[in-house]
């Protein structure tokens, strides 16, 4: 079983200002795990980015879990806006396609900030022995929605019901079609389990 947590920082509280946009951390309730991620958008127009940290874009692990059970509010961006605001704890971010520079595709989530825009968001499953670390945006250009046909790697489904003692479920057909913006970015690609993403209908 896979672990999807980082190194450990000796801080409550990390920024980072990448390509301008500032992303920090702190804990939100140590207890529980969770933290809060912050984000602020000082270009001058509005912009999207994936959140790399802990070695990997967040959403990548359990994404199949996500976007098969509602109490997650989850579903891929068929277009990108400024997120909305409904306050930290209730905010969440959609789903995109991520395609790198050797054509490799991905799933993980998008964010987008209008020019000054500041918005936050929780994540569970750290510790204080497990922080969240090697963090940073990574601007994005958006290209036009797109059907994909995506397989997901099972191993996910079962490493998020073992690490959270849950029975929950991936989507089913496996694979499925699913409409979503594709997020081009120029990091380097990253993938954390065997997922198959081709254009078109399965």
């Amino acid at each position: 079983m896979k672990r999807f947590h980082g190194g450990i920082l000796l801080t409550d509280e990390i920024r980072i200002n990448s390509e301008n946009v500032n992303v920090s951390w702190a804990w939100y309730n140590v207890t529980q795990g969770t933290v809060k991620w912050s984000f602020k958008n000082y270009f001058t127009t509005t912009k999207s980015f994936l959140l790399f940290r802990n070695s990997y874009y967040f959403g990548n692990a359990f994404w199949p879990v996500y976007i098969n059970n509602p109490q997650f509010n989850e579903k891929f961006a068929v277009s990108v806006s400024p997120l909305p605001d409904k306050g930290t704890a209730n905010n969440s971010a959609p789903l995109c396609i991520a395609e790198f520079k050797d054509g490799k595709k991905i799933v993980c989530f998008i964010f987008t900030l209008s020019p000054g825009q500041e918005w936050s968001m929780l994540e569970g499953g750290f510790s204080e022995s497990f922080q969240p670390s090697g963090f940073s945006a990574s601007i994005v250009s958006v290209k036009p929605s797109a059907e994909y046909c995506i397989e997901y790697d099972q191993t996910q489904v079962t490493d998020w019901d073992q690490q959270t003692g849950t029975t929950l479920t991936g989507y089913s057909p496996n694979p499925s079609v699913f409409k979503s913006a594709t997020a081009v970015a120029d990091t380097g690609y990253v993938t954390l389990f065997a997922d198959v993403i081709k254009e078109g209908k399965c």
